[in-house]
């Protein structure tokens, strides 16, 4: 069942973009604003968070965000750079900026909670940090639009005008089936076996969500484009932590686990920290993706600790 929800809830929100994209592009929304979308959030990560929240599984709807980060920076960008090294040229300010960004989630999770209060400060954060970057990546190609939003462009000529919003109903009823379907396999494996939420959305739900980023970052990699790769890993992170974790506490107020704070957290930070090093120096060579993928080892080995 949890496998069942995951799969269904990756295709809907993958249907549910393309169905706000092309119904934007039929009101008349510029095509390049719409390109932060397939740049940023991850609809798929979005869409189980909120749905793990409202059911109450804080530790899920964390895990998408922390759980995903790691599992972005340590197996996504390590295994891109052992395939292909990876000569970055990121600017330096996008760098710090996600490497920033984590800090006012961290603040506002040492209370034990994450509040609407604190959801809405999320997006309010989020707000000129995301406003900075559309107008900045105007002129590089960080968030550069994808081949999946091309094909959306390609779509609005040839679908008639109620394709879209149809669309974005139907997506909208397989994301709420997928969620309900992952929620009841996740309660009965923590029922089953004894762990946790968190650990089960830290690791397992974290990877299976984000497992496609692992082929979204080879590619442009592989056609000579790495700082594609890396500008959109960068900016997902960015998103996940100051809009997606706002949205998902204001959908629904999230206890925060302790092994968050003083385990997940860190672990998340670590990695980032050491990925960006690598960045700044211009370079992510097969060594560093090695490095990144022992800690991402390392960090699941740790996880037993918490079961």
């Amino acid at each position: 069942m949890l496998l069942l929800g995951i799969a269904l809830v990756v295709y809907g929100a993958e249907r549910f973009v393309q169905g706000i994209a092309g119904s934007a592009l039929v009101l008349g929304v510029s095509s390049f604003a719409l390109g932060v979308i397939f740049g940023g959030f991850d609809a798929e990560n979005l869409g189980t968070g909120i749905a793990a929240a409202v059911k109450g599984l804080p530790g899920i709807s964390l895990g998408t965000v922390i759980g995903s980060s790691i599992f972005l920076l340590g197996a996504a960008v390590g295994i891109t750079a052992l395939l292909i090294p990876l000569e970055v040229r990121v600017p330096a300010r996008y760098i710090l900026l996600t490497l920033l960004s984590p800090l006012p989630m961290f603040a506002l999770m040492l209370d034990g909670t994450l509040s609407r209060y604190d959801g809405i400060a999320l997006l309010v954060i989020s707000l000129p940090v995301i406003g900075y970057i559309v107008r900045d990546s105007r002129h590089s190609s960080f968030l550069e639009q994808n081949e999946e939003f091309e094909e959306v462009l390609e779509e609005r000529e040839e679908k008639p005008a109620w394709y879209f919003p149809a669309l974005l109903l139907f997506s909208l009823v397989v994301i709420i089936a997928g969620a309900e379907l992952l929620v009841r396999g996740a309660k009965g494996i923590i029922q089953s076996f004894g762990i946790s939420d968190t650990l089960l959305g830290m690791v397992f739900v974290a990877a299976a969500v984000s497992f496609e980023e692992v082929a979204r970052m080879v590619v442009p990699a592989w056609r000579g484009r790495p700082e594609i790769s890396m500008g959109n890993i960068l900016g997902t992170v960015l998103f996940f932590v100051l809009f997606n974790i706002g949205l998902i506490a204001l959908a629904s107020p999230l206890e925060v686990e302790r092994s968050v704070v003083s385990f997940h957290f860190p672990a998340m930070m670590l990695i980032l920290a050491a990925t960006s090093a690598f960045m700044l120096n211009g370079k992510i060579s097969r060594g560093n993706g090695i490095v990144l993928i022992v800690l991402y080892l390392a960090y699941l080995i740790l996880n037993y600790y918490y079961l």
